[in-house]
């Protein structure tokens, strides 16, 4: 989820546990619905330690937990006043960040460190754009009628009014997921999520001993992507570029997806992957290019739709 999305659903959460109003409760709830997000501050330890990536340890049950209780231990030894309620709205907006992006295609390593396993709903996408258009406006709108300007606008009449939306949108996905995924055209296949509610794609994920087997189905139309699990690290022809999937840097971008697919390009002597996942669609992929035997990762954004390397 976008971050201005997790600071609606913040200011939502700390407006309704504080009395509908602006306060310092929902200052400090707000802020905390977007510390697990200040992850990026670590990147220089990304790599000697994997846990700091970004959804990493600060997306874990235990980050609002710990964070939550530092913050009231060290308001407790300076003030000596205990305020239970701060507390408690911390360790809320905190959660429902994790929560939220729980619900997404990326996920979150919840119980980490008992498992490091990433867990997710693929309900909506991991950022929206419509999602974050949406909560931009309702963030705008908030303040605006926490500011007692507009008379017409009261705070507690526009967090219910936003809240709601929030409680119909989700479930409703939920429910259209559910029903797409038990027709008999799509037995054996998860629902992943598009911008549009009513828009969904479908893959399938097999594994067997010699390989991961991805199978994608998008309008009718079936494709299919093999990559065997043996880590070979020569690569002499096009068709070995597959075995770069397991390259430690494509590891570390791809690490969110169950569905990795890719397209090559071969040509005078340079080949190409660009490899991407079903649940991030046209918006990310990373491209390992082989030339002169070296091997160059990079990961990109998309700007325009490619049906052949996107299905």
């Amino acid at each position: 989820m976008d971050i201005f999305s997790h600071l609606l659903i913040g200011l939502l959460a700390a407006s309704w546990a504080s009395g509908f109003g602006p306060s310092f409760y929902v200052a400090v709830g707000a802020l905390m619905s977007i510390v697990p997000d200040f992850d990026f501050l670590l990147f220089p330890l990304w790599k000697r330690f994997p846990f700091t990536w970004h959804h990493g340890i600060s997306h874990t049950l235990a980050f609002p937990i710990v964070i939550s209780a530092l913050a009231y231990f060290a308001l407790y030894k300076m003030t000596a006043i205990s305020d239970t309620r701060l507390f408690l709205i911390m360790l809320l907006t905190g959660s429902l960040h994790i929560f939220c992006d729980l619900l997404g295609t990326g996920g979150v390593p919840l119980l980490y460190p008992l498992s490091k396993s990433y867990i997710k709903l693929n309900i909506d996408l991991g950022i929206n754009s419509l999602l974050t258009l949406f909560s931009m406006s309702g963030v705008a709108l908030l303040l605006v009628a926490y500011s007692g300007y507009v008379h017409l606008l009261d705070s507690e009449s526009v967090t219910i009014l936003l809240s709601s939306i929030f409680v119909i949108y989700y479930p409703c996905r939920a429910v259209i997921k559910f029903y797409r995924e038990k027709r008999p055209e799509n037995k054996g296949f998860i629902a992943l999520p598009t911008i549009n509610p009513l828009v969904w794609k479908f893959a399938r994920r097999r594994e067997t001993s010699e390989a991961i087997e991805i199978t994608l189905k998008t309008g009718g139309a079936m494709r299919s992507y093999r990559i065997p699990k043996d880590r070979r690290e020569t690569i002499e022809r096009c068709e070995d570029l597959v075995y770069t999937y397991w390259h430690p840097e494509v590891q570390a971008e791809m690490r969110f997806f169950d569905f990795p697919c890719y397209n090559t390009v071969c040509q005078d002597g340079r080949m190409k992957i660009i490899w991407n996942s079903a649940e991030m669609g046209k918006f990310i992929e990373i491209e390992v290019v082989c030339e002169k035997g070296g091997v160059c990762v990079r990961k990109r954004f998309r700007r325009k739709y490619d049906s052949q390397i996107h299905p």
